[in-house]
């Protein structure tokens, strides 16, 4: 027969949810103040958290004067810049761009961004944006980079292999322009083999360090990060957020697992919640 010290230790180290031992202790007629203080002896769960940092560069179409109004207004933070690959963390910046066709052509590029205070830095830009009332066409892009400086190598390779798996869903909910190898600015993934990579350079070598596919290689040099350059211009935030999400999940389940297979469905994807899914199944929609 155990005592009650020895029944006490065993639910203290029994696998279970806190719910489940605070249950078996009050089953063994412990009073409530010693149920709490066991409870508050317990060690606390620690789930694994995905940090990245993220940025994006937006390119649109949108008059200096109107913007600069409009920054000022929303206190976004801005300059307006030569072309230069400079990070920063304080300010958004605006920078030429040959590859967009219009009037005003520009490209937002944000500084460094981290978790939910981004992202609401992110809406602001959007925002601003829009009230300056800034355009896409066929002509522009939106390029996310995710912070890659902790991958392991192993890890990195698996982002690519696992967006190459990934592709033909992807080009679902993206504009016709940004599919297959429909844009010289962000070529597809098919047909290159990542099977033979094991760090950051083979996938450099084999991608011939071209950074004009869907996922560049070519950013870790410059900014320690892997750039996401798949998905058409755009300044509405929704659309933007779901993507940097979905872009960093990526990197997060790639760190521990690579898919054996295509994926042949939005529903397959396996690091999405239902309502992320759902969100990219509209976009496919409206974009069949």
């Amino acid at each position: 027969m155990k005592t009650l010290k020895e029944q006490v230790e065993e639910i203290k180290s029994m696998k279970g949810s806190k719910a489940a031992k605070k249950a078996a202790f009050v089953k063994l007629g412990l009073r409530k103040y010693e149920v709490e203080l066991l409870m508050s002896e317990l060690p606390k769960t620690v789930r694994e958290t995905h940090k990245f940092t993220f940025g994006v560069e937006i390119e649109c179409l949108v008059a200096a004067s109107l913007m600069r109004e409009s920054a000022t207004r929303n206190e976004m933070p801005f300059q307006y810049e030569g072309y230069n690959h400079v990070d920063n963390n304080h300010y958004y910046k605006f920078v030429s761009d040959s590859s967009i066709r219009g009037e005003n052509p520009i490209e937002c590029v944000s500084p460094v961004l981290t978790g939910k205070r981004g992202m609401k830095s992110l809406e602001t830009c959007c925002k601003a944006l829009n009230e300056a009332n800034a355009q896409v066409n066929i002509s522009t892009g939106l390029h996310v980079h995710i912070g890659a400086a902790t991958l392991s190598g192993e890890a990195y390779v698996n982002v690519f292999k696992n967006y190459q798996k990934l592709e033909k869903v992807i080009d679902t909910f993206m504009a016709r322009s940004r599919r297959a190898n429909n844009s010289q600015w962000c070529k597809t993934l098919q047909g290159i083999s990542f099977e033979c990579c094991r760090t950051r350079y083979d996938v450099l070598n084999v991608m011939r360090d071209n950074r004009y596919f869907k996922v560049n290689a070519c950013s870790y040099a410059r900014h320690k990060t892997i750039e996401f350059r798949q998905h058409q211009g755009s300044t509405d935030f929704e659309k933007i957020s779901n993507w940097v999400n979905f872009c960093a999940k990526l990197v997060a389940w790639s760190k521990k697992n690579v898919l054996s297979s295509d994926i042949n469905s939005i529903d397959e994807i396996p690091f999405l919640t239902k309502k992320e899914k759902s969100f990219f199944k509209s976009r496919a929609e409206v974009l069949a």
